[in-house]
């Protein structure tokens, strides 16, 4: 039948076969572990991609906002400046000799009304605003 050779060489053939068999066997295993890892690591990345691009977004736009309200501040400081001016400029009373006229301020009334010059010059600014404060100006 078998001779002693051949026996050992089909056994030694088949013990072969089988580690191959196992080896193969594990490492398709951890091959499939490996891409399974891969596949996570994918989503993770494209879910941070996302959230980075929207970062950068976020970013963009407050930067904008913060730049159009600083020059919108601008403007507001530039208006009432201009305004300051005006109400410095105006002619102030004057005495019999010409000097003007300091009052303390503990002869101010507060309830009197304010001279026409100045009220056009508030009425002036305070129109273009149109503020809740201006309606009485009108």
């Amino acid at each position: 039948m078998f001779n002693s050779i051949t026996l050992y060489i089909i056994l030694g053939l088949s013990a072969t076969t089988l580690g191959f068999g196992y080896l193969s066997y594990h490492f398709y295993g951890d091959k499939v572990e490996a891409e399974s890892a891969l596949v996570q690591v994918i989503d993770a990345n494209t879910e941070l991609q996302k959230s980075l691009n929207l970062q950068v977004k976020s970013c963009e736009i407050s930067d904008t906002i913060t730049s159009e309200y600083q020059s919108e501040k601008q403007v507001q400081q530039d208006k009432t400046q201009a305004t300051i001016s005006k109400i410095d400029s105006l002619p102030k009373k004057a005495t019999a000799q010409g000097t003007p006229q300091v009052k303390h301020d503990a002869e101010i009334d507060i309830d009197s009304p304010l001279p026409d010059s100045l009220l056009s010059v508030l009425r002036a600014s305070c129109l273009p605003n149109e503020g809740e404060v201006c309606t009485n100006a009108k």
